[in-house]
């Protein structure tokens, strides 16, 4: 080859090498994603027959970029889809909504393949543990940094562990530090240990039974730490659950930004018309703020001081004193609403079989946006 053409082929040779790697090099750099962001969300499930929809917004709400949506996959069988919340960790909570006599489970949440979403499956099931379409209230956390008070939430892997289990890190969280562990110590009754840190604030506790079966489970009394699980019909089961538990804190982990408010209704003793609580509010920083009322059989109505927002969320479980040492029904969220400047929940509660009955509910109620 002469000098000249063998020039020519090389300055064509690097003309196609560097067009190549301009073709090959991004105009700028993405960031990367992030691999497990902090995720809360508060959902509120309307429209429980549709196979797929969006949520209203205010009482439905996530802080991240994307939207969510509810699907039907069968009958009382749910999946709420978080987008671009891809968490890896955290706990999610489920309670009907409505009124009647209805529980629902979470059966497991998950990060998506296709996407960098979060996946959770919602059961709900009637008094007779048949599969029932419900309206129902979930949440979601991973928060695992608070400004103040005490947050903890984790998740059991199994439901008949042996001995005193450990659980990893992915599946727990505790702000006051050290390990979180939990045994069973009898058929459907089980116990956790974290560290003991008292605070003179009254405790947020939820409970929610993970898995595809009727099963509802309920914490011990506000400072006891047991958990106990029954099917439809009352009778114990051994069953994976979740928890969160907190002082100063919301269900979502949030120590300050949102009005919210913590407490027990004890509906066993109720009379008169009234029902007799205890409760801690974030806008008093301080005990008070709820007034329980009872409006009948199982009927209950809370008014909390301060947290009128235009949205927010309430949740509820039922729990245990040393008065009623079993569990005997579970309780429902009604409906919430502003009163001027408070909020209006009202509560729903069943024994076994779905009959109304006086059962001790413990209330949670944060708004949202923070306001």
């Amino acid at each position: 080859m002469r000098p000249g053409t063998r020039r020519l082929v090389s300055a064509l040779t690097a003309l196609l090498v560097g067009m190549v790697l301009a073709w090959a090099s991004p105009v700028r750099a993405e960031p990367l994603p992030d691999l497990d962001p902090t995720v809360t969300a508060t959902v509120w499930a309307h429209a429980p027959t549709t196979a797929e929809y969006r949520p209203s917004w205010g009482y439905t709400a996530t802080n991240t970029d994307g939207g969510v949506l509810v699907r039907r996959t069968g009958t009382g069988a749910y999946t709420v889809v978080l987008e671009q919340a891809p968490a890896r960790g955290g706990v999610a909570h489920v309670v009907a909504y409505g009124g009647g006599p209805v529980f629902c489970t979470v059966a497991g949440w998950y990060r998506s393949l296709v996407a960098p979403d979060l996946l959770i499956q919602v059961r709900c099931f009637a008094a007779t543990g048949a599969p029932v379409d419900s309206r129902f209230v979930a949440t979601f956390t991973n928060v695992r940094q608070i400004s103040r008070g005490r947050l903890s939430w984790f998740v059991t892997d199994q439901a008949v562990p042996t001995g005193l289990r450990a659980l990893a890190a992915p599946d727990r969280y505790d702000s006051t530090g050290g390990a979180v562990a939990y045994e069973r110590l009898a058929t459907g009754h089980y116990r956790f240990h974290m560290n003991r840190q008292w605070d003179y604030s009254f405790p947020m506790a939820h409970v929610t039974a993970v898995g595809s079966a009727a099963v509802h489970c309920q914490i011990d009394s506000p400072d006891a730490w047991d958990v106990w699980c029954r099917n439809a019909a009352g009778n114990p089961v051994d069953a994976r659950f979740a928890v969160t538990y907190g002082n100063k804190v919301d269900l979502l982990g949030y120590a300050t930004g949102p009005r919210f408010h913590t407490g027990v209704l004890y509906g066993e003793e109720a009379s008169g018309g009234w029902v007799g609580g205890e409760d801690w509010n974030s806008t008093l920083d301080n005990f008070g703020g709820g007034v329980g009322y009872h409006l009948g059989a199982g009927r209950y109505q809370l008014k909390i001081t301060g947290t009128g927002t235009a949205y927010g969320t309430a949740f509820v479980d039922d729990f245990i004193t040393e008065h009623r040492p079993r569990p005997n029904g579970y309780c429902v969220v009604a409906d919430w609403s502003r009163s001027g400047t408070d909020t209006i929940v009202n509560v729903r509660c069943y024994a076994y079989g779905g009959v109304p009955a006086n059962i001790n509910a413990r209330v949670s109620y944060t708004s949202w946006p923070a306001a």
